[in-house]
């Protein structure tokens, strides 16, 4: 018996076949304050749509700037703890325009789950996980009506 989650068949990316896709989002011009204490200055750069960064907080170099969209969590419980989480996976949209590696310039995805590591992304990296956790969470909906039809069971006892 593995322990390893079985991958499901692929979910068509176009739910609705007849309806194009949509156009590529185009970036916006944003604010970005550069410089430290009184070296400071304002530039505008492009800023990918799905950014919800505040660039004119300021950063210390251009090359400092990196975009983040909102956070997706999925926590993880534990009942010996009511008030806090086991696991906390969190999941971004990243994009590192002066980085050295061209993967971390172009837009991923960041996969975190609090250790000193987070995992980085490709689009079909993503789909192939998302197959994953679907036939996880699949998996975790029938253990979790096994166990709670043994409990069942044992009540009656």
């Amino acid at each position: 018996m593995s322990n390893t989650v079985q991958r499901a068949t692929r979910i068509p990316v176009n739910l609705l076949p007849g309806i194009p896709a949509q156009p590529a989002p185009q970036p916006r011009i944003v604010p970005a304050v550069l410089g430290r204490g009184g070296r400071r200055m304002q530039v505008y750069i492009e800023c990918p749509e799905w950014c919800t960064i505040d660039h004119s907080t300021g950063n210390v170099e251009l090359e400092d700037i990196t975009h983040y969209s909102t956070s997706d969590v999925a926590q993880v419980p534990t009942f010996f703890s009511a008030d806090t989480s086991h696991t906390d996976l969190t999941l971004t949209v990243s994009s590192d325009p002066t980085s050295s590696d061209p993967r971390c310039r172009e837009a991923h995805l960041l996969v975190d789950t609090g250790t000193d590591e987070e995992a980085r992304l490709t689009p079909e990296m993503a789909e192939e996980l998302a197959d994953d956790l679907i036939a996880f969470a699949s998996q975790l909906r029938h253990k979790a009506r096994q166990v709670a039809a043994f409990n069942r069971k044992q009540a009656r006892r």
